[in-house]
């Protein structure tokens, strides 16, 4: 276990090659360049957890490509947390995919665990994880929400976890992505 215990934590990790050779979490190697360790550090557990049907808490994200250093920028609402260099990544001046979704990790022939409430998505937001306004910026800065004919979804252990991407809902909603599911006995 990256953490040593079963809690949910806020954690952003890097790769150029699917981490078949480069990679990392959070800062345990050169990488990520955090700027605030004081309101939200990189591995810090998230105290306040949504729960099935009952109160719900959200964590505003933004990752944002700065123009001028080219560094993609880690923010939650107002505080900036940290960013990626641009020297860690080659020929990284924009995105040509963009993601959003959970991981689960156990080791090989373990029981995977829940993700989220636990629940797969079925387009209540009260029963599994979200997204919410999930936007992108194009070149010329323009922000909008991903349509559905530019989106995929993938789970690569579809018996456990699902995903499930619902489009602009408007209003305060947004672009929204529902996902998460029980784990149990998976396979490797």
């Amino acid at each position: 276990m990256l953490y040593g215990d079963n809690a949910t934590h806020f954690y952003t990790s890097w790769t150029t090659d699917n981490f078949w050779k480069t990679g990392c979490f959070n800062v345990r190697c050169p990488g990520f360049i955090q700027i605030d360790k004081r309101k939200i550090y990189l591995g810090g557990r998230v105290s306040n957890i949504s729960v099935y049907g009952g109160p719900i808490f959200e964590i505003p994200i933004t990752l944002t490509l700065d123009p001028m250093t080219k560094s993609w920028w880690l923010s939650s609402g107002q505080t900036s947390i940290g960013y990626f260099p641009a020297a860690l990544f080659k020929n990284f001046e924009s995105a040509s995919v963009v993601g959003w979704g959970g991981r689960t990790r156990t080791d090989v022939g373990n029981t995977s665990p829940e993700m989220g409430s636990g629940y797969f998505p079925d387009r209540k937001m009260t029963h599994s994880c979200y997204f919410r306004s999930a936007l992108i910026e194009d070149e010329s800065r323009k922000i909008f929400p991903p349509k559905p004919d530019q989106t995929s979804s993938f789970s690569d252990v579809t018996k456990c976890y699902g995903v499930i991407y619902y489009g602009d809902q408007g209003g305060y909603l947004g672009a929204v992505l529902l996902f998460g599911g029980p784990g149990r006995v998976c396979g490797d």
